[in-house]
């Protein structure tokens, strides 16, 4: 259900729409928890609006008394509408304020965590907690971050690195609790420099909050067991290098800074970077996306534009198999070149409202696509729109978000279908049904629960298994043989987790054979004339190893970090027949 006033979807179990405030249509309010205001420089100030009107002021006869010299007598007042919750100042000396803006005797709609100064006192307005979970935000904004001068480090004692270490949290994070149908809490931490999410526990929220750069790694540890009764040094070690992977965290041992950087090094990093993520991105395309969502996008997400996707989706399948006792694969009913000229054509536009819905349900959500555009991935080129402030929201939403761009294409293949099913017999019928087959392939390939796709989005989420891909993978090539060898029966889980990541490496190398034969018999028709076979080879050698570079520099990088740590060893264990001698000397 959309809110008939911003087009946002609204929760069902409370009155008001959590993005702009507005009361939902056949809501009764008082039936319903009643909002409050709380102080945000006294937490115990905490005001119920369970009236139909809340006055505030320094006067004893206001239902808020605000004992502040900045306050008028009778300052502002709360009012409840048939359409939200709204502040009135009443022409106050020094004014009221609404997210920092002046009212000077107007007045101001209210949303879920709306902060408002009356006078000098600040106040945020809220929904009740268990209602806008997933809808409010801690941020920090990017300004220039400078770590203290490091002190002097002790050698000992020390785990994966020094306990006197001090690690600080970098600017620019957002934090925010969202909601769960699990026991426990779970927060989102986001990196608003790089889009970056990481999802985090109550212990893991309480580490993130006390590096400060005051306490010490020795510091946190003991912190930590005197909140949560455990001295957890591993758990606090992998909590802070997830921290410092996400680019959320300076001054942790053995990591160097991108600072540090410098001369030749910096555009090698820069190109190695582009080669394990080869990525066109446009940025800034939120705006579109939101015009467009409000002029005419809100419609698909109503019941009425739902229930129609849904029968283009079925009455395209019955019209598929229609339409296959008068059309034929590849022929294009007379149409010549043209036909694969509007055969690709439509791939393309279909590929764009692909994306496009993907874009328009993350804006139903009231959430912020960042980017899009292209990128290789195993090789093949793919269009993608940024959805990751979708991690904001419930998971049920993300599926929702996930499965919205292959129903739209399935929506498309459906209208194609029928069209070849009841035009007549001609080029428009041929091409119509050359398209709606190619669009269900891609909609079934979409689905693919093996490769980071949309249906394998959706299959984590709805699962709460966000790295199903790294741990059934992780669990198959070394966990199962360990039980195995230990003489452990892996269970129904185990089992599954196995067996998915046989898939998925199977399904993997798969795909990349696929994709690099794709690629070496492109570049080969291309040069084909132009270069001797001997070139041709090279040339085709190049593009392919760059093509998969994401793929063979994994294996090259853990075998250069092995031996690394060989040779460091032996680097550090000294000869006996040097010690001998040292001791002679002696």
């Amino acid at each position: 259900m959309l809110c008939h006033a911003c087009r946002v979807h609204v929760r069902r179990d409370f009155p008001y729409c959590l993005h702009c405030g507005t009361l939902r249509r056949g809501a009764a309010p008082t039936s319903y928890a009643a909002p409050h205001l709380r102080g945000l420089d006294d937490p115990t100030l905490i005001v119920p609006l369970t009236g139909p009107v809340t006055t505030l002021g320094r006067g004893a006869d206001n239902d808020v008394v605000l004992a502040d010299a900045s306050v008028s007598r009778s300052h502002a007042r709360i009012v409840r509408t048939e359409s939200g919750f709204r502040v009135e100042d009443l022409d106050s000396f020094n004014g009221t304020a609404v997210a920092g803006v002046d009212l000077h005797g107007g007045a101001a709609r209210l949303a879920d965590g709306t902060e408002l100064s009356v006078g000098d006192v600040r106040l945020v307005f809220e929904q009740p907690r268990d209602a806008h979970i997933g809808q409010r935000t801690q941020v920090v904004g990017t300004q220039l971050t400078q770590l203290p001068a490091a002190a002097q480090e002790e050698t000992a004692p020390e785990a994966n690195g020094p306990l006197t270490a001090r690690p600080r949290r970098r600017s620019g994070w957002a934090l925010k609790q969202v909601p769960t149908d699990r026991g426990e809490p779970r927060w989102v931490l986001n990196n608003t420099r790089t889009g970056v999410y990481l999802e985090l526990d109550e212990r893991e929220v309480f580490l993130w909050l006390a590096v400060d750069g005051e306490n010490t790694v020795r510091d946190l540890l003991f912190a930590y067991a005197d909140r949560f009764g455990e001295l957890a040094l591993p758990r606090i070690e992998a909590a802070l290098a997830a921290f410092a992977n996400a680019g959320l965290l300076r001054g942790l041992p053995g990591r160097p800074e991108e600072a540090e950087r410098k001369g030749w090094r910096r555009p090698v990093h820069a190109v190695y970077r582009a080669l394990l993520k080869l990525e066109v991105s446009v940025p800034g395309i939120d705006r579109f996306v939101t015009r467009f969502y409000h002029t005419v996008g809100w419609r698909f997400f109503t019941r009425t534009g739902v229930t129609l996707v849904w029968l283009s989706v079925i009455g395209g399948l019955a019209a598929f198999f229609v339409a296959q006792d008068r059309q034929h694969l590849l022929d294009f009913g007379g149409a010549g070149a043209l036909g694969p000229v509007l055969l690709a054509a439509g791939y393309i536009s279909a590929l764009v409202a692909h994306e496009l819905t993907h874009a328009l349900a993350v804006k139903s959500y009231g959430r912020k696509v960042r980017r899009g555009g292209f990128l290789l991935m195993m090789g093949m080129p793919f269009a993608f729109v940024d959805t990751s402030d979708m991690w904001f929201g419930t998971r049920w939403s993300r599926v929702v978000v996930a499965l919205s761009g292959p129903l739209s294409t399935a929506a498309l293949a459906g209208w194609c279908a029928a069209g070849a099913a009841f035009l007549p017999a001609g080029p428009a019928s041929a091409v119509l049904f050359q398209l709606a087959f190619g669009l269900y392939l891609n909609t079934l390939y979409n689905f693919n629960p093996l490769m980071p796709l949309d249906g394998y989005q959706a299959l984590t989420d709805a699962l709460r298994v966000p790295r199903l891909r790294e741990e059934a993978s992780a669990y198959f090539r070394k966990g199962l043989w360990q039980d195995l060898r230990a003489g452990s029966r892996p269970g129904p889980r185990q089992a599954g987790m196995a067996a998915y990541g046989l898939a998925v490496v199977v399904g993997t190398y798969g795909f990349l054979v696929l994709a690099l034969l794709a690629w070496r018999s492109r570049i080969g028709d291309l040069l084909d004339g132009w270069l001797s076979p001997a070139w041709t080879t090279a040339v085709e050698v190049l593009v392919v190893a760059l093509v998969a570079f994401p793929v063979w520099s994994a294996p090259v990088r853990w075998l250069a970090r092995r031996v690394r740590r060989r040779r460091d060893a032996r680097g550090a264990a000294p000869a006996p027949a040097t010690v001998a001698a040292v001791e002679g000397t002696a």
